[in-house]
Formats: C-alpha cells, sequence, structure tokens
C-alpha cells in the first residue's frame, strides 16, 4: 500500500466521515488549531523580536524566554493535537496537497532551528546577556524563526483553497 492508499483508508473511516460532516466538530478543532497556533506562535515571535534587539531590550532573553515558553508550549500541545485530528478528517485531500508539503517541511526545520538554539545558544545566555549583544548566530535563528513561521501560516491558509 502506498501512501497515499493508507491516507485515503483513513480519511473514508466513519470516525473521519463524521468528524468531516459534523456542524460543530469539526470548525470548533479548526478554529482552536488557529487560535492556539496564532497564541504559540505570537508568543514565539515575541523572543525572535528580542533576540534580533527590535523590542522588549528593557528584558533579558532568558527572563523573555521562561514568561514565553510557560504558555507557548502548551498552545504548541493543543496545535499538534488539532493539527493530527484536522489531517485524519481530510488525510488524502491533506497529503496530496503540496501547501502541506512545504508547511511539514518548515516545521521540521524550526524543530531544528529551535533545537540548535537549545543546545548551542540558551544553555549560556547569561555570558552574552552581560555583554548587552546577542550572538549573530542566535540573531541568524531568530529571523530564521521568523521566516520559516510566515512560511508555515501561509501554507496552513492556502491550503484551506485547495482541500
Amino acid at each position: 500500500m502506498t501512501i497515499v492508499e493508507i491516507c485515503h483508508s483513513i480519511q473514508q473511516t466513519g470516525w473521519a466521515t463524521g468528524f468531516r460532516q459534523a456542524d460543530l466538530f469539526f470548525p470548533l478543532v479548526e478554529g482552536t488549531h488557529i487560535l492556539s497556533l496564532s497564541l504559540s506562535v505570537g508568543l514565539v515571535l515575541m523572543l525572535d523580536v528580542r533576540l534580533l534587539g527590535w523590542g522588549f531590550q528593557s528584558e533579558t532573553v532568558s527572563k523573555v524566554m521562561r514568561q514565553v515558553m510557560r504558555w507557548a508550549l502548551p498552545g504548541f500541545a493543543i496545535v499538534i493535537v488539532t493539527g493530527v485530528l484536522l489531517f485524519l478528517a481530510q488525510a488524502e485531500s491533506v497529503y496530496t496537497n503540496s501547501y502541506f508539503r512545504v508547511k511539514m517541511a518548515m516545521l521540521v526545520l524550526l524543530g531544528v532551528n529551535a533545537a540548535i538554539f537549545q543546545f548551542k545558544y540558551y544553555p549560556e545566555p547569561f555570558m552574552w546577556e552581560k555583554s548587552g549583544t546577542v550572538p549573530a548566530g542566535a540573531k541568524a535563528i531568530a529571523a530564521l524563526s521568523l521566516v520559516f513561521w510566515m512560511v508555515v501560516i501561509a501554507c496552513g491558509r492556502l491550503m484551506a483553497y485547495e482541500l
């Protein structure tokens, strides 16, 4: 069986059909997905803005990181759960959508980007916070984050027009 055939089988299950046809459940899950994404990404963008020196400069990066992640991580958990539900309801249609594939590639790159920041720059922010300058690599990670999130959001919106 190919991946498309597996997706077709998933999309044709009674659960997926019922989910798609539900008057309230599908829009509720989709709305929750969008609102949770807005909250989480908006908070991460605040960290990116701080790293780039475009705002919140009266606060240390570590303080902004602590305050942002307290809310962003649960929001991302909700985004993942609702995203999986939305995918399962329209698995074949979504999987064959080129915007979905770009969106997933960008999410992988965002994960790698975040991991590099966490392991290379964030373990010792106090060292570079004392100097008052954010390392160029951390700024590059923040800039990439902004670009990748814009692509993810654009692809998510464009997917809706092709499903």
